[in-house]
């Protein structure tokens, strides 16, 4: 049972209030998604549709999407500063660009206790361009892996300031795989290529990572034999979002709105799947040596319910029981005459008896996405 506290109910009748959250809105795009799915099948028979067309793939998926799409994946931002900025870049802007940190913590310190007390398996580093401070990057890169040598580690880049020292130096530390946005320089830029092909002397899995934009349908699957020629196994194709907040935010182009079960509100490009679907296609035909993942909101959606159980341990109360739709259950109890108090809902039931002369609500509380969200009071109903 918790301390007593002042009697909150008020404050948590209002919250609720004022996180009436819009019903999530998926019937467009569930239309559009289960289209992309039947053309699929009929067109790239080997591909592999899993979890309800949450994981979309072709050939195989790097354990860092596999880490991710399960919600056992964090990623580090090393900075928001970049030295590039790309139209469709989908980083908010009203973060500063010295921030440092991931949903698990603010210094290595704290985000390493708190991955003690996880399943992360996967750990990726991001920003902004990692590479544009590589003092920092390499700081922080050796921070994880000497203390966490069992996972699995990759970096995101644009590719412009990657040299081959900075590869070699990275793999020996124990650098997984790397993440090239192609798009970010046109998709072929000579010192781009170059570096692909660097990176694929010097570590295991060299991937190419970008947005699924329409309009570059034809400069993306040019493309495609291109990289593969450099040494890139993997492509990853992100479904085009219009996130606000964003650069994205003013790109051109049909839009679907999308309100998610936590109430964030997005835009979808609805055709950009797709491009996906077209990509995999060639490849599948072309025969060419290079696997691709669908990212599609489906599967960010099943990556947010991860994130959210992985988060349990350090975001869930004592009197709080984690509940399958993403939420957390508690029972306020409220005594005439006494301040009002938390209590476990298995707890309260074992003990309702010895509670008389007040009133009891079941409270709703959504399951944070990180340590500094907390979270939305989404109902109360009296027992």
């Amino acid at each position: 049972m918790n301390p007593r506290l002042p009697d909150q109910f008020a404050s948590i009748r209002q919250g609720v209030l004022e996180n009436q959250l819009p019903k999530p809105y998926l019937g467009e795009l569930e239309a559009i998604w289960h289209q992309y799915l039947e053309q699929l099948r009929e067109l790239v028979p080997n591909v592999y549709i899993e979890e309800d067309g949450e994981s979309v793939y072709l050939g195989q998926l790097s354990p860092g999407c596999r880490s991710c799409k399960n919600g056992t994946w964090d990623c580090i931002f090393l900075s928001n500063a970049c030295n590039l900025a790309c139209s469709f870049c989908c980083s908010p802007q009203n973060i500063p660009q010295d921030y440092r940190g991931s949903a698990f913590g603010e210094t290595i310190e704290q985000i390493h206790s708190n991955y003690q007390k996880t399943d992360i398996q996967g750990i990726s580093f991001s920003g902004g361009e990692p590479f544009q401070d590589k003092a920092i990057l390499f700081q922080w890169f050796s921070a994880f892996t000497e203390r966490f040598p069992e996972k699995y580690y990759w970096v995101y880049t644009n590719g412009l300031l990657v040299e081959e020292d900075d590869l070699k130096r990275l793999s020996v530390a124990g650098l997984d795989e790397i993440r090239f946005n192609t798009a970010a320089t046109g998709y072929n830029h000579p010192l781009v290529l170059r570096n692909l092909e660097l990176a694929a002397r010097h570590l295991p899995i060299v991937t190419v990572e970008i947005p699924a934009i329409p309009w570059h349908r034809k400069k993306l699957i040019s493309s495609l034999k291109l990289w593969s020629d450099c040494g890139v196994q993997i492509l990853n194709l992100h479904e085009l979002m219009y996130e606000p907040g964003t650069k994205a935010a003013s790109l051109k182009g049909k839009r679907i709105p999308f309100v998610t079960l936590d109430g964030h509100f997005t835009e979808v490009a609805p055709v950009s799947r797709f491009l996906t679907l077209a990509v995999m296609k060639f490849v599948s035909n072309e025969r060419l040596p290079l696997s691709v993942n669908d990212c599609s909101m489906q599967s960010k959606l099943r990556q947010l319910r991860g994130r959210k159980r992985s988060l349990i341990p350090l975001t869930k109360q004592h009197y709080e029981l984690a509940c399958a739709d993403g939420t957390y259950l508690t029972t306020y109890v409220s005594l005439e005459g006494e301040e009002g108090f938390f209590v476990h809902p298995d707890l309260y039931g074992e003990n309702r008896s010895t509670m008389t002369g007040g009133r009891a609500y079941n409270v709703k509380r959504s399951q944070p996405l990180s340590l500094t969200d907390p979270g939305r009071w989404l109902s109360v109903e009296e027992i």
